[in-house]
């Protein structure tokens, strides 16, 4: 049975999350072809015994659009953390894939203490080594991209490729069915945001536990990057998921569960008392 939606206003924007279990807390952060479905399996998993919490981005899944100017990966990490204020949530062990890693890192960079552990799951690292023309070149065509084909097209053309070869049909239906789902406006303003930005600062700062996590098969966000991200942080371990693309928590459940169970039991046996993960 599929983790129900619900929603919270948060300055006027309607946010859409899940929220399953109790004990300490799981914060998930989905990247531009999920939404937090996406993360189905983690919540069969981990809620018998975690509190496990994931939203949709804005104009994703069930969240509605953010009015403004267009936002950047400082606003989306904003918007996570007064979600976590809003669920009473104090602390929490970060999950995040694809472009849900740079939300994350800047969420623990910039409010210490509310990040106790990180899981980066085929994160990619941002475009902001590129120069401007560059940036501004690639932005253009995704939007003419979504305009010629819609989005349930982008997605069938696009991610059904991200995934390993050989894999089955329902994952790759589940994959078109997760990033076919994204309103064009939401997913170009959070394609925006991933062209400004760059983890590697924030990484360096991060002085948390931390599980890197890649599929020896994303086309995405190779192992190469991923060990990069691996080498910035100060206690990181890393691993790479044998017949995995970039959807390793769909394509290699059982892989991805128990590498992540492994993970919160060491961080967890670490934890003080005066300083709960919930």
């Amino acid at each position: 049975m599929e983790t129900p939606l619900k929603h919270v206003s948060l300055d006027g924007a309607r946010i859409a999350y899940r929220d399953a279990g109790s004990g300490p807390a799981l914060l998930f952060l989905h990247g531009l072809g999920g939404n937090s479905a996406s993360w189905q399996p983690q919540y069969e998993e981990f809620a018998k015994n975690h509190r496990v919490v994931a939203w949709d981005m804005p104009g994703f899944g069930g969240s509605g659009l953010l009015a403004g100017p267009p936002p950047t990966t400082r606003d989306f990490s904003d918007l996570a953390r007064r979600l976590m204020d809003a669920l009473d949530i104090r602390h929490a062990i970060g999950v995040g894939t694809s472009y849900g890693t740079v939300i994350l890192a800047d969420l623990a960079q910039s409010n210490p203490g509310r990040i106790a552990a990180l899981v980066f799951a085929c994160g990619v690292t941002g475009l902001a080594h590129l120069d401007a023309a560059e940036r501004a070149r690639l932005r253009s065509v995704r939007r003419s991209e979504l305009e010629t084909m819609g989005q349930r097209k982008f997605a069938e053309t696009r991610n059904a490729t991200y995934v390993a070869k050989g894999a089955t049909g329902d994952i790759v239906r589940r994959v078109v069915d997760l990033a076919g789902s994204a309103q064009p406006q939401g997913y170009l303003a959070a394609y925006g945001a991933l062209t400004e930005s760059d983890i590697f600062p924030s990484l360096a700062a991060l002085d948390v536990p931390a599980l890197v996590l890649s599929g020896a098969n994303d086309p995405i966000a190779p192992p190469r990057d991923c060990e990069r991200v691996a080498r910035a942080l100060a206690k990181a371990e890393y691993h790479c998921i044998e017949n995995a693309g970039h959807y390793i928590n769909l394509e290699q459940t059982a892989t991805f569960n128990r590498l992540l169970g492994d993970f919160l039991k060491r961080v967890e046996a670490r934890a003080t008392p005066d300083r709960s993960l919930r």
